[in-house]
């Protein structure tokens, strides 16, 4: 999918000017879909071959999305690469957008991932359910065991195959098989625990091993994630930003799940006797009571990044940090004091923005 969303976005591949019109194209087209692909209401149950038309319109707008991404990552590193060289001490604004920028095309290809995943598993349950409502009970019985035991070698075998990714161990047996032997075993015994319930709670299951993760890592400071990745990049300013974009990330992850449990039931019960679907209800009744919380938290989070970033340079996370602390360990007690000031100066005043953003927003 990323690949064709590739060459769509080439066809604007000219210049800056049709970098922005393709932009205006695909978001125009986007909102269209999405807009005739998820109606406010329905007078009637839509059928079988609306919902397929929906669905269809739905897949179609995220590819014009991922084009749309594709496009501005292009905007972004031509117009940043521009700009170096000509804006004498401000450059780094030029570097700043170009490197967004590719980032932007790489992290494209994540959102690809993601998107196809989350439909496969849509489609992937849906087709199983089906099948399952029409099997009998002794041959679903039956299959238990060996797919819960295919799924937890597969589950095993991945975390196994990370392991030997980041630590080089070569040794399938270690990393591969043994993994997969066990975590056939503990599909085995769960689905011998669970084997009353007619179907599990995948969902309720994925959201607490998620929780669990993101609590770990939540639990590490960016001040070690940093030297971590100091290790694994080199000093600069690249190590600094995936420490704080790792653990702004865990963080955020947890301030957002905590929203989404305490939105209160009433729009749901309204929009759902409406007799709309799920993810109409998302859209009219979970959205608009989380997205002003998301704004506030996100916009807090990039207040504390501000501040943190100072801090993280001087674990060699690159950035003014780094230099204040190469000042300090020289005695240029001089220009410390003038970086000092400069970062109390940029935290003020991104708080005040901050706090007026969120004033006029939430």
């Amino acid at each position: 999918m990323s690949r064709l969303a590739r060459i769509v976005a080439e066809i604007f591949d000219a210049n800056a000017w049709t970098d922005v019109l393709g932009l205006a194209i695909l978001g125009a087209v986007v909102f269209a879909l999405l807009k005739v692909s998820v109606p406010e209401e329905d007078a009637a149950e839509a059928s079988r071959e609306v919902r397929i038309a929906r669905i269809g319109g739905l897949l179609t707008a995220a590819f014009g999305a991922l084009a749309g991404l594709y496009v501005l990552a292009d905007f972004l590193t031509r117009v940043g690469d521009s700009l170096v060289g000509n804006l004498g001490g401000f450059d780094f604004l030029g570097r700043f957008m170009a490197n967004l920028g590719d980032i932007s095309a790489l992290l494209v290809v994540l959102f690809a991932a993601l998107i196809g995943g989350f439909g496969l598993a849509a489609v992937g349950t849906r087709l199983g359910h089906f099948i399952e409502d029409r099997m009998p009970d002794a041959i679903k019985k039956t299959l238990r065991y060996p797919f819960a035991a295919a799924s937890g070698a597969l589950i095993a075998a991945g975390i196994g195959w990370i392991i030997d990714w980041l630590y080089q161990l070569e040794d399938p047996t270690k990393t591969l098989w043994i993994p997969a032997l066990v975590g056939a075993l503990v599909g085995m015994w769960a689905a011998w625990r669970n084997r009353e319930q007619d179907r599990q709670r995948v969902g309720l299951t994925t959201y607490y091993v998620s929780r669990t993760f993101f609590n770990a890592l939540r639990s590490m400071e960016p001040l070690v994630m940093v030297i971590v990745f100091v290790i694994w990049v080199g000093i600069g300013p690249f190590a600094g930003a995936l420490a704080l974009g790792l653990h702004t990330t865990v963080a955020l992850a947890k301030l957002y799940s905590e929203q989404v449990e305490s939105i209160t039931e009433g729009p749901l019960e309204a929009v759902s006797a409406t007799g709309a679907t799920r993810l109409q209800t998302i859209i009219y009744a979970v959205l608009p009571q989380v997205i002003p919380p998301y704004i506030s938290f996100t916009l807090y989070r990039w207040d504390i990044n501000v501040r943190m970033s100072t801090i993280i340079g001087f674990a060699g996370g690159g950035g003014v940090g780094l230099i204040l602390q190469q000042n300090v360990t020289l005695l240029e007690y001089d220009q410390a004091s003038v970086q000092m000031l400069a970062i109390a100066i940029v935290v003020s005043t991104l708080d005040f923005l901050s706090a007026r953003i969120r004033e006029r927003i939430v």
